[in-house]
């Protein structure tokens, strides 16, 4: 198996997309939205995660207020609370040090890669807060470009940015329905993180790992 190069997906695969969205996104939507006198933080906290279970892998994120308001009331449009969501998840974005450390041995021995992440303006201030924007060769949002993974023309974009044939691209993300198949569309390979899951769908990925400092020695890259 020939990788010359890597192409990364951003949430929950370079950055920790859970820790955004509760430590930050759940804690500031319960302090600004809910009535405190009637529901408790670890209350609103499991019918959160709750939500997010039926929900975190739509791309549509009005979805996840539909859920809320099977549980809690909620005075405003799902638009609102949709912006106050990216605005928030935003905000709370760190750097994964691991990762950032694994990007930057890429860079040393100036070994291809790049991100191609679904998403719009808000993927941007992503890439710029957890510092992989300063680390990355090329970036793509999906939302710039014009279709979303898993459409084929992305990926083919990203080959291109890349300059090399996705035979000899390694796909790395966290969603299979979106990353894993979208890559494999084209050809690429495919390595999948896996959060603790078992891999969902009958098409498997060359690679499953735990966090992306494992390709580093899958790989033989140092």
């Amino acid at each position: 198996m020939k990788i010359s190069g890597i192409i990364y997906d951003l949430d929950d695969t370079l950055i920790s997309r859970d820790e955004a969205f509760y430590s930050g996104f759940t804690r500031k939507f319960y302090e600004n939205f809910v009535d405190q006198n009637n529901l408790d933080f670890e209350t609103f906290f499991q019918i959160m995660k709750d939500a997010d279970k039926l929900t975190k892998w739509s791309p549509e994120k009005e979805n996840l207020f539909n859920e809320l308001r099977k549980k809690i009331e909620l005075n405003e449009e799902n638009d609102f609370y949709v912006n106050f969501f990216w605005d928030s998840i935003v905000k709370s974005v760190k750097p994964d040090l691991e990762a950032n450390k694994h990007l930057e041995k890429l860079n040393r021995i100036k070994f291809p890669w790049g991100v191609l992440t679904n998403g719009y303006k808000y993927q941007h201030e992503k890439m710029k807060r957890s510092g992989v924007g300063n680390l990355a060769p090329f970036y793509i949002v999906s939302g710039d470009f014009g279709c979303h993974k898993p459409c084929k023309e992305v990926f083919i974009e990203a080959s291109k940015k890349i300059n090399l044939p996705c035979e000899e691209i390694l796909f790395v993300g966290d969603t299979a329905e979106t990353d894993i198949i979208g890559a494999q569309s084209v050809g690429m390979k495919t390595a999948w993180i896996r959060m603790g899951r078992s891999y969902p769908l009958e098409n498997k990925p060359d690679f499953e790992i735990d966090h992306v400092k494992d390709l580093g020695s899958i790989l033989n890259l140092f």
